[in-house]
């Protein structure tokens, strides 16, 4: 059950997953991320507001998302970018919801795809 994890074993499982993860609270500012990169974030990222991270161009996308995993009229997004370098990335958003279905923030789930 998960209530016998500790918290220090629950980041060290996160880790252990080859998936770039980033947490964003509620109030949209970044909290976590795992150690496993795809994208570049530098350390001090930690506490600024999620668009601070962005292009002005893509915050009326982020806006519409955290509206809608506020609103429980979405749980996911999932996007596919190619680099110009040729890879390939799954970016998925999910919203993350107490129990009770509180709205917590949400993770960005980033992974490499081959083939």
């Amino acid at each position: 059950m998960l209530q016998t994890v500790n918290a220090s074993t629950l980041i060290a499982l996160l880790e252990t997953l080859p998936l770039d993860l980033t947490f964003m609270d509620a109030a949209g500012r970044i909290v976590w991320f795992s150690a496993h990169r795809i994208f570049n974030r530098p350390p001090d990222i930690i506490g600024r507001d999620v668009r601070e991270c962005h292009q002005p161009s893509s915050w009326a996308a982020i806006d519409k998302m955290v509206t809608d995993f506020k609103s429980g009229r979405r749980d996911s997004e999932e996007h596919l970018v190619e680099k110009s370098d040729g890879r390939r990335i799954r970016i998925r958003y999910l919203a993350v919801r107490s129990p009770s279905g509180e709205y917590l923030g949400l993770v960005e789930m980033a992974e490499l795809v081959t083939g």
